[in-house]
């Protein structure tokens, strides 16, 4: 492991910590598939997880990616549904919240997703203190 892939390891551990989350993953696009691999996954259920590729208009990841937006998806009264976000079937989740991370200005090439397997939103205290760690890891000066 590279410094740089410790220092991500730790701020997804301390974000999956901060708002008790049962997964925490950070998701990068591939530019020659254009697809989404989910890495460093922490929290997961399913060996099946690391092996998803998703378009990158697929879901509430694809959404993100597209807008250069944070957004959260609450599945309808708790119960799993086929929105297009394939990691929240695979993992089970009921409520899901996703960043997107810039490292080259404004060029979107992954996304950070936290993910509750229980009904309920993150609290908006959550929200801003997620941003913060999350853009503390875009000041780091990777190429994923």
């Amino acid at each position: 492991m590279t410094p740089t892939s410790v220092h991500i390891e730790k701020i997804l551990q301390q974000l999956s910590e901060l708002t008790s989350s049962d997964l925490t993953a950070i998701g990068v696009v591939d530019p020659l598939t254009r697809k989404i691999q989910w890495q460093l996954i922490f929290g997961s259920i399913s060996n099946r997880t690391e092996k998803i590729r998703q378009h990158i208009h697929s879901g509430l990841t694809g959404d993100v990616l597209r807008t250069g937006s944070f957004l959260q998806l609450n599945t309808a009264k708790g119960q799993l549904s086929d929105n297009g976000e394939a990691i929240m079937l695979t993992e089970k989740l009921k409520h899901i919240a996703v960043w997107p991370i810039s490292f080259n200005k404004g060029q979107y090439r992954a996304a950070i997703l936290i993910g509750k397997r229980e009904v309920g939103r993150y609290a908006q205290e959550q929200i801003n203190e997620a941003t913060k760690l999350i853009q503390q890891l875009e000041q780091v000066s990777i190429h994923l």
